[in-house]
């Protein structure tokens, strides 16, 4: 096993002397003189522990921290000082800027091993356990992109198939088999496609694309995508503006398309009979323009306790709510960690007097241009 690397910091050679002889036996020990030789080898040796005099000239030791933690390069190197000061003001200085521990002057060489010891196998097991996320996350990855490619390539044909079918089948009863197998595919692939997403927003894949845009548009696209599923359950689907609604934004206009219809898709599914509506409206807050979107239906109602859970990976309300609708309780994560890479919050509460409320609220870049109030 390699050993591993302990940086001392000190001004003074003979400090630096009676620590290597406390350390030299069990780790690798390097050393700097003043803060910058300390930076840079921390940037190029990486070591695993830093040991860090404070009272130094020109860059003391708590500015020598301030810019290891402000560096991700060094962020994570756990750093221990070692000082005269004893004031316990300066000691809460320390541990603010992320150091980890104090040792106090004259050292104790029981102490310094003991304290040195302690924070490596810490910093062992923390790079091991970071080491496995890595490794489960990597095969997680691979694993849903097998899934993807394995269950898209017969998906792909059987959609292909049954559209062809049906375009030239005029007898009602095939009709409605080759409807049932269609939907069926539909469904699986959807939820393909949650999970591959699911996946893309849990990392730093899926960039944002922030251009400006007329929001009514998106509006009126995600209210018109979603009309056929209200009509067939024979719901009205309603969109409200308030005048200060502004016209243009600025936000990825893509993401914001996508969440609407998440939303407004898990109200028409649990939504048997009544209304979904979509509620848009604005307020100023200091220098910003916080856009709040609402998406309310008539459905089988959210619990409050429940209000947060149902944004659990593959969590619905409760078993009985699986049963009966199905899905793989991925709707509303995936729309969570969409609101959240838009820089916006989403949350839920019950209705009144039933069904339930999703809103979505955002800080948007505007335009000047104010829409007009609108029913449709």
């Amino acid at each position: 096993m390699l050993r591993q690397i302990v940086l001392i910091v000190d001004d003074v050679p003979q400090n630096i002397q009676l620590i290597n002889e406390c350390l030299g036996d069990d780790y690798e020990v390097i050393f700097a003189t003043s803060g910058e030789d300390a930076l840079r080898l921390a940037r190029e040796q990486t070591p695993d522990l830093i040991l860090l005099d404070v009272m130094m000239p020109v860059m003391d030791g708590h500015e020598v921290c301030r810019r290891l933690k402000a560096d991700a390069a060094t962020r994570a190197i756990p750093v221990i000082f070692v000082t005269a000061l004893s004031q316990e003001q300066d000691e809460i200085k320390g541990l603010e800027l992320g150091a980890i521990d104090y040792i106090t002057k004259p050292i104790n060489p029981h102490i310094v091993r003991a304290r040195v010891k302690n924070q490596l196998e810490v910093k062992r097991y923390r790079d091991l356990l970071e080491n496995m996320a890595t490794a489960a996350d990597r095969a997680k990855k691979e694993f849903l992109r097998s899934i993807n490619h394995e269950l898209r390539t017969p998906l792909t044909p059987i959609l292909g198939m049954t559209d062809l079918v049906l375009s030239g089948e005029k007898d009602q009863e095939k009709r409605r088999y080759l409807s049932i197998v269609q939907n069926a595919a539909l469904k699986l692939l959807n939820m393909v496609e949650d999970l591959i997403e699911t996946s893309r927003l849990e990392g730093e894949e899926a960039a944002l694309d922030i251009r400006p845009f007329k929001l009514k548009s998106i509006l009126n696209a995600a209210m018109s995508e979603m009309a056929p599923d209200a009509q067939e359950k024979g719901l009205r689907l309603t969109l409200r503006m308030t005048p200060e609604v502004p016209e243009l934004v600025q936000m990825d206009r893509g993401k914001l398309y996508k969440l609407l219809k998440m939303l407004l898709g898990n109200a028409l599914k649990f939504t048997a009979e009544g209304e979904v509506s979509l509620a848009v409206q604005a307020r100023s807050e200091g220098e910003r323009t916080l856009v709040r979107f609402s998406v309310i239906d008539t459905g089988i109602g959210l619990k409050e306790e429940d209000a947060e859970r149902i944004f659990s990976d593959f969590t619905q309300s409760d078993a009985a709510v699986t049963r009966s609708y199905g899905g793989l309780g991925l709707g509303l994560t995936l729309a969570k960690r969409l609101a959240t890479r838009l820089g916006g919050k989403l949350w839920a509460e019950p209705g009144s007097p039933k069904g339930a409320v999703f809103h979505f609220e955002i800080a948007a870049m505007v335009g000047e241009t104010r829409s007009m109030n609108n029913d449709q």
